[in-house]
């Protein structure tokens, strides 16, 4: 699918973009607010400054993809693959990111304040600067990420089990 096409469908009220082949389309600039691109294939797609706020990005495939200053505040992208991916300035407030592959991806300067990155996988990933306020770290994978000046005052690292 192309973009104008996406755009005239968005603009017509259609809202549900699943399992549409997406990728390395310019979505740069772009509002979609509220779509449903859940298992969509946006590897290597161009969402810079894109308005994704509450989008449902679960199970897409983002493999690679820029999103540099995207607003994907309140989205759920609940097992997304985002290996690569560049995230740099972007806004992932209290967004859904369980179980979540985020190898390498660069989040640096990320605003992540109340996001749920339960049981994902952030080896290797650079996290430099990062807001990481009030965070779910549970089951996180942390290997050899980068998390030089982020904040993570108030984050939940690992389960806590009151009886040991």
């Amino acid at each position: 699918m192309n973009v104008d096409t996406l755009l005239e469908l968005y603009t017509a009220g259609k809202r549900d973009f699943s399992c549409f082949d997406l990728r390395r389309v310019d979505l740069s600039e772009i509002d979609l607010s509220g779509a449903i691109l859940s298992r969509a294939e946006l590897a290597g797609a161009n969402l810079n400054g894109a308005n994704l706020k509450g989008v449902k990005l679960s199970e897409a495939n983002l493999t690679g993809a820029t999103l540099w200053r995207t607003d994907l505040s309140n989205a759920t992208l609940y097992k997304a693959i985002l290996s690569r991916a560049i995230l740099i300035k972007a806004n992932l407030s209290s967004v859904d990111l369980r179980d979540t592959l985020l190898n390498r991806a660069d989040l640096r300067l990320t605003n992540l304040t109340g996001a749920n990155l339960s049981g994902a996988n952030l080896t290797g990933t650079d996290l430099r600067y990062a807001q990481l306020k009030l965070v779910e770290l549970t089951g996180v994978d942390l290997s050899q990420a980068c998390i030089v000046g982020a904040s993570i005052q108030d984050s939940l690292l690992y389960d806590y089990d009151e009886n040991n």
